[in-house]
């Protein structure tokens, strides 16, 4: 897994920083979604400026052997210049949040 970017928490309940990748450098902001429609509308909107540039989900891991649940936020980017979208998770730590991306698995 590969960090493309770091965040720290904001006052309303989301998260604000920086993606940096090879190709783009952008300030992004996630806003929480204050008025779900349904539970499976998304927690927050990702923004970058005044443009929605994906989706977000509060989720929780399954625990595997001896390990704890863990909760992180499951990310969904994409726009006009991608050829497809980016799944991606951003995980809390103890002095902000970090943003990671795998590559799938080729089958």
């Amino acid at each position: 897994m590969a960090t493309i970017g770091t965040f720290s928490p904001t006052k309303a309940g989301g998260y604000e920083g920086t993606i940096a990748t090879l190709m783009t450098s952008r300030k992004v902001r996630f806003v929480p979604n204050d008025k779900k429609k349904t539970e499976a509308s998304p927690d927050f909107f990702v923004k970058s400026g005044r443009c929605d540039i994906g989706v977000a989900w509060n989720e929780t891991s399954e625990p595997q052997d001896d390990s704890e649940p863990m909760d992180y936020i499951s990310v969904k980017l994409d726009g006009p210049e991608m050829n497809k979208p980016i799944n991606a998770a951003l995980f809390d730590r103890e002095d902000g949040a970090d943003l990671v991306w795998s590559r799938p698995k080729a089958q």
